[in-house]
């Protein structure tokens, strides 16, 4: 379903459009998209934006053009592609997958970094919460290199070189999924706070070393990122 539009950010109101006709199955993988002709008079723009909204979904690896063959959706797995807007169009299962893994192998993670901690890696899980607040309250970013490094450094403290092994060969995917889900706070300030309160429980009981009440805290932490981007999910879809 097209609407029509006004001039004002023609280009990015178009590749909101087409990105949620990708989502929803309107353009399946391997459909070819309609041609800028025939995108320009269903919308009521010129070609100019339309041109550019395809630009910024084939240089995201969305779309593909071909001589003489016209633009394609192509495979856009986050599997295989990282961008933020790859995010944005995944398939909800995908997603939801890679969240369950997390909260499996984190959760237990985290118990175990609890009892096996020393003072200088809890030191380190304390600054990297602290990095994560200044990015997020004070320097008014998203935060998610500094929640990357929040959850890595629980990681490191379980004592386990293959948890981290993990974690960092799938640095970009995570960093993906970081970026996609903290970008929904902005704006949302009380979305933050609660981020931020549930690091702060889950360091607290790193700092008694309580395991049980350390893994309850990071599965209600991830449990909550879970149901955060399901809900996205459900409103794009």
């Amino acid at each position: 379903m097209i609407q029509k539009i006004s001039r004002q950010k023609a280009s990015h109101q178009i590749l909101e459009q087409i990105k949620q006709n990708i989502s929803n199955g309107t353009y399946p993988i391997g459909e070819k998209l309609p041609s800028e002709n025939v995108l320009a008079d269903a919308f009521g723009v010129s070609r100019v934006p339309i041109r550019e909204a395809l630009g910024v979904l084939e240089a995201s690896g969305i779309i593909t053009s071909r001589q003489g063959g016209g633009r394609r959706v192509i495979d856009h797995s986050i599997l295989s592609k990282y961008e933020p807007i790859v995010m944005e169009i995944a398939r909800p299962q995908e997603i939801d997958s890679l969240l369950e893994m997390r909260e499996v192998i984190e959760h237990e993670a985290a118990a175990i970094a609890a009892l096996r901690r020393t003072h200088e890696e809890l030191l380190t899980i304390e600054n990297a919460h602290q990095a994560f607040i200044l990015a997020t309250k004070q320097n008014k970013n998203i935060g998610h290199e500094e929640d990357y490094q929040f959850h890595r450094s629980i990681m490191v403290a379980s004592h386990n070189p293959f948890f981290v092994r993990i974690l960092d060969n799938m640095h970009e995917l995570y960093l993906g999924v970081l970026m996609y889900s903290l970008s929904q706070n902005k704006g949302r300030e009380m979305e933050t706070e609660r981020v931020i309160a549930e690091h702060e429980a889950i360091v607290e009981s790193i700092r008694q070393q309580d395991h049980d009440e350390t893994s309850h805290r990071m599965r209600l932490h991830l449990t909550n990122v879970r149901g955060k981007l399901k809900r996205l999910q459900q409103k794009i879809s």
